[in-house]
């Protein structure tokens, strides 16, 4: 509901104990990835998603200490800017994966997907990343710099909104093209060396991705009704479409962790990555 303290930044009712436990609850996989992507598999290709659980994890403790202090806007402000931002992260951590499927799984001859060189997805996708990335940076500080209220706050939250919708056709892009590779594997364009390991990840990038696809729309949604639409004004919506989705979304890597899928050998005569199953491997 709305918010009937007038000298709170929040523009709905907001609860400190929701806060408090996605913050925990983002804790757990921050812990587990931590473990398994520096120490025990080394996979510092996986750090972007990494980045992203630790900006969910802080993002809801500033929430909790912001809910604390109704009337400061910098706690409010980093929040925001965080949560909103986290996704991005785990969205380019799901761009280096399909890179690596591509290049690892695909046999020699099959070159492009949708017309794209297999070898520039990589680019391709982290350059959208980037520049989504510093559209949303710019459109969330302007609009958090007055207290969300004022002249500069349409500004912000169209140059958000435009962040928004560039990190939306990315990863409606990036599905399409793992729904055109899991085509080609499926009629058999696989490596025959390739152990059956690599459709677990996939499956986690589908995972992933399409749920970042569902937090996407409603914050594109949020945002085009205002800060006094109905989404802004009660906080159910925000932990149902935004936080929620989001844990499975980080927490499908725990389970299936990409590096017991790969192993890195180096580069290749085309910079291919071998890959190799381990424990639990199979398909």
């Amino acid at each position: 509901m709305t918010n009937a303290d007038p000298n709170s930044i929040w523009p709905s009712d907001t609860h400190f104990p929701l806060a408090i436990v996605f913050a925990v609850i983002y804790l757990i996989p921050l812990i587990i990835q931590f473990y398994q992507t520096i120490v025990k598999y080394k996979a510092y290709y996986f750090i972007p998603i990494l980045v992203g659980v630790c900006f969910e994890f802080f993002g809801y403790i500033t929430r909790a200490v912001s809910i604390k202090l109704p009337d400061q806007i910098p706690p409010y402000a980093v929040s925001s800017s965080l949560i909103v931002l986290a996704p991005l992260f785990v969205a380019a951590g799901n761009y280096l994966l399909l890179s690596r499927l591509c290049l690892s799984v695909l046999p020699c001859h099959i070159t492009h997907i949708h017309y794209i060189p297999l070898r520039k997805l990589t680019k391709i996708f982290i350059i959208s990343d980037v520049i989504t990335f510093l559209i949303q940076v710019s459109g969330s500080g302007i609009a958090s710099s007055g207290n969300w209220e004022g002249s500069t706050t349409k500004i912000g939250v169209d140059v958000l909104m435009v962040g928004l919708g560039v990190q939306l056709a990315t990863v409606v892009f990036l599905c399409g093209v793992v729904g055109r590779f899991d085509v080609l594997t499926r009629r058999g364009e696989v490596r025959p060396e390739v152990e059956d390991g690599w459709r677990k990840v996939l499956r986690a990038v589908y995972i992933s991705s399409g749920l970042i696809v569902v937090r996407s729309v409603y914050r594109l949604i949020e945002f085009a009704m205002g800060i006094h639409g109905y989404p802004f004004t009660h906080e159910w919506m925000f932990y149902t479409f935004e936080s929620l989705p989001m844990v499975p979304a980080i927490g499908v890597f725990c389970v299936w962790p990409p590096g017991a899928y790969f192993v890195r050998q180096g580069r290749k005569a085309g910079g291919d990555v071998r890959m190799e199953s381990g424990d639990g491997m199979g398909a």
